[in-house]
């Protein structure tokens, strides 16, 4: 059996109302710091919105081809989806990215035809085909000298 004398309890006491203390200071404080946290999760949730890029897309049938083509000339990045047999192909997820990854923009194209206006510079097109991502690094030039590229899907 152990006996604790006087000092030693006394000891153990202040070591006690410490420990207390530091646990009431924790749980008063608890709450303040948890909306705290909860505030910086929502900012990552809501992370900077996409940048703002005018673009088209579309050409499901030859007239709405047409159409497309007729306001090409405002957009400097054209992109065109088929598969190897040369349909075209609609619905297709797509990103612009930065070269280094940053990502400005995600999308569907509703369409073969995808225009994009995009300032003059270096980019990285990513397109979904037959659930396979693809990726072109482009360089975006002027409207009148638009950058073009064709992504084709295996066809599964």
């Amino acid at each position: 059996m152990m006996t604790t004398t006087g000092a030693g309890m006394a000891t153990i006491v202040k070591a006690m109302r410490g420990g207390l203390l530091a646990l009431v200071v924790a749980a008063y404080w608890a709450p303040l710091w948890a909306e705290t946290v909860g505030e910086a999760a929502k900012q990552n949730v809501t992370s900077a919105p996409q940048e703002q890029i005018t673009w088209i897309s579309g050409g499901v049938s030859g007239e709405a081809r047409d159409e497309m083509r007729k306001s090409a000339a405002a957009y400097s990045v054209h992109l065109m989806f088929s598969n190897r047999q040369g349909s075209y192909l609609a619905d297709i997820p797509f990103t612009v990215s930065k070269p280094n990854g940053r990502e400005l923009y995600s999308g569907v194209s509703a369409g073969p035809l995808l225009y994009l206006k995009l300032p003059p510079g270096v980019y990285q097109i990513a397109v979904q085909l037959d659930g396979v991502w693809q990726n072109r690094r482009i360089r975006a030039g002027t409207s009148g000298y638009p950058a073009k590229a064709s992504f084709v899907g295996n066809g599964k």
